[in-house]
């Protein structure tokens, strides 16, 4: 997940009215695969912003085994630094 949205996801809960947790099983209710289309749907469905929506879609449609949260840093970020 970009470093962008690490702010977003820790004032989701304060920002929305619900936690994180909430709005992924929320987007899993509504079958809702697409990162624009997980945008669209929290946007013009429940007047979230396009910043938080974004977060939130990065956050609930990436795989398992993509990046874990540790400390501040995304698990694999030096791997992505080491790339460029």
């Amino acid at each position: 997940m970009p470093s962008r949205h690490v702010a977003d996801i820790r004032q989701v809960e304060a920002k929305t009215g619900r936690k994180l947790d909430e709005w992924c099983e929320l987007l899993e209710a509504n079958g809702v695969g697409d990162r624009r289309e997980a945008v669209n749907f929290l946007r013009d469905g429940y007047a979230v912003s396009h910043a938080f929506a974004l977060a939130i879609a990065d956050r609930c449609l990436r795989s398992d085994d993509d990046y874990d949260f540790d400390g501040g840093r995304w698990a694999n970020d030096e791997e992505e630094d080491a790339r460029w």
